[in-house]
């Protein structure tokens, strides 16, 4: 559906048990199968919680929609007996690799540019749980359907970083598509 960084990210249509497992409706950077080792977004749920917790204090919001929004996300952040993201197989120039990419001024939004002060899987899962909240928001429905007023408090994207192709371009297996047309979220 998209890149990051220049990997491959997919939404699965399926339950996956093979080079790595992940459940229907979650995203995939990297697709296994020596295309790329995968990383699952494991807690897409927790992902938004932390995006929206992050972007509270910058957001214009009533006090009563604050305090709303803050106590729907206390839920899905106090839920951390799994990682947000989960790498399967990756060694460790694979994320050193991802690490440097994800660094580069190609990235609108890159990790450079962003995380002063944050690690970097803190800085993915951010990223992720803003594309969720934009672009997926059914993938995070229980915490979505909580937040008054979606998207209109938000003036721009801080972490917009995933390249989207549009809808009806094909697709082929290795990172290779039939045209190099890319939208951003």
């Amino acid at each position: 559906m998209g890149s990051l960084a220049g990997i491959s990210v997919y939404l699965s249509l399926e339950d996956i048990d093979g080079d790595f497992r992940c459940p229907s409706h979650s995203l995939i950077i990297g697709g296994g199968s020596g295309e790329h080792p995968a990383a699952t977004l494991s807690d897409p749920l927790r992902a938004v919680a932390v995006f929206v917790v992050t972007e509270l204090p910058s957001l214009k919001l009533r006090p009563a929609v604050r305090a709303q929004w803050t106590q729907a996300c206390q839920l899905f952040l106090t839920q951390t007996d799994k990682p947000i993201v989960t790498y399967f197989d990756w060694l460790p120039e694979d994320h050193d690799n991802f690490r440097a990419s994800c660094r580069s001024p190609m990235l609108e939004n890159s990790y450079a540019i962003c995380a002063d002060d944050m690690e970097f899987d803190d800085w993915l899962a951010l990223g992720l749980g803003e594309f969720i909240f934009f672009a997926m928001p059914k993938l995070a429905a229980p915490l979505m359907a909580q937040l008054e007023g979606l998207p209109s408090h938000f003036r721009h994207l801080r972490y917009s970083n995933i390249l989207l192709r549009p809808p009806n371009v094909p697709t082929y297996a290795n990172g290779g598509n039939a045209f190099d047309i890319i939208v951003r979220y």
